[in-house]
């Protein structure tokens, strides 16, 4: 065959593709890699002038591509047949473990949400003069298990993030740092390798440091009977890959062994008693069975009995986390700012909390443009 038949049917080829492509259905969501895909973007001239418009088109392409999932899992084998140790969106590390090459501390943003919870704190405190607020910070993998990474991948400098919080925001509320917790039991299953959330093993852990760091007495695994959930989770990180190769990982949950009862509002008249979504344990997203994946408000009632109600500020690392609340409080109210837009003020007073606690990955508490919702709406002490 001659170059030119060969440029004829190239091209044919990609005319075929292209055109497949722009008749192909549209879809909303990726439940593979568990985000809402591009869609068309708005055409009008401020956004063509602007680049918006093009960069929107890129990412519409991208996403909407036919075959998607099949051609990421063909540049990652070539990518590692070439012994490339990432390929753009993943880094691959030692012992089937994937890490985020998008992981970054964004120091600029993260000066500012200092300052809209130190305020928020101080306004809460001013309403609520006995509350007790903390503050948890959780390293990802990258920090807590660095050797496993490629050598020449960048590590954010997650300590040095929580240290700036603790060294600003620890006469306003009590910061738990569990970095050093965190390291001395990394060889245990902590964090999940094909996800970016840590394990509930990982959760536990913490969670008890945490309690005991804020006066409470944590309830020890013999409280718990563990059972495995799922034994073939593959989380967000191996969507960036697609690669069959890497082994799956296993969730568990921690099951009270005496009565621990609950009612719970996940908005939407979806009211159940547990905080556990079944359903999900056949589906991709495996976490999401914690709390049915990120609900933007969820009002909890335990059967605690103790007059406590905490509010909880977090993002997804806190869905394991929360369940282990249920014995410390009488009420828990859990709230997403980043899908949540609510007087954040108000919630909290006409909630009568008691104690607040604001929980997030070290990443996304610094990156995360939403935690301005929290003071919004202040109108003064």
């Amino acid at each position: 065959m001659n170059k030119k038949a060969v440029s004829i049917c190239f091209a044919i080829l990609l005319f075929g593709v292209s055109i497949t492509n722009l008749f192909a259905p549209k879809r909303d969501f990726s439940e593979y890699e568990n985000r809402y895909l591009q869609q068309f973007p708005d055409l009008n001239a401020e956004d063509i002038l602007s680049g918006k418009f093009s960069k929107d088109f890129v990412a519409f392409t991208s996403d909407q591509f036919i075959g998607r999932n099949g051609w990421i899992s063909l540049k990652t084998i070539s990518d590692l047949a070439v012994l490339k140790r990432d390929n753009g969106r993943v880094y691959f590390g030692k012992n089937g473990t994937l890490f985020d090459a998008g992981e970054k501390i964004d120091l600029e943003q993260l000066e500012k949400n200092m300052g809209f919870l130190a305020d928020y704190i101080t306004l809460l405190k001013s309403r609520l003069p006995q509350l007790n607020a903390s503050i948890l910070l959780v390293p990802t993998s990258s920090e807590i298990l660095s050797e496993y990474l490629p050598p020449y991948a960048p590590v954010p400098e997650q300590q040095a993030a929580i240290d700036m919080v603790v060294e600003k925001l620890s006469k306003t509320a009590s910061v738990y740092d569990p970095t050093k917790l965190l390291k001395e039991n990394k060889v245990n299953y902590l964090y999940y390798r094909t996800d970016h959330h840590w394990t509930t093993d990982g959760a536990y852990l913490v969670y008890a440091g945490w309690a005991r760091e804020i006066g409470l007495t944590p309830l020890s695994e013999q409280d718990f009977t563990i059972k495995k959930i799922s034994s073939s989770f593959y989380g967000a990180l191996h969507s960036k890959a697609n690669l069959m190769t890497i082994k799956p990982d296993s969730v568990n949950v921690y099951c009270f062994t005496d009565d621990v009862q609950v009612l719970a509002d996940f908005g939407g008249g979806d009211k159940r008693d547990s905080l556990y979504f079944e359903e999900f344990i056949q589906k991709k997203d495996v976490y999401s069975y914690f709390l049915g994946g990120n609900k933007p408000l969820v009002d909890i009632a335990t059967n605690a009995d103790n007059g406590k109600t905490i509010m909880v500020i977090k993002d997804s690392f806190a869905n394991c986390f929360i369940p282990f609340l249920t014995k410390h409080y009488q009420r828990i109210i859990v709230a997403d700012p980043r899908h949540l837009n609510t007087d954040y003020l108000e919630l909290a007073e006409q909630s009568g909390i008691t104690d607040l606690l604001v929980l997030y990955n070290v990443p996304n508490f610094s990156s995360d443009k939403n935690l301005s919702k929290l003071t919004a709406n202040k109108k003064g002490g």
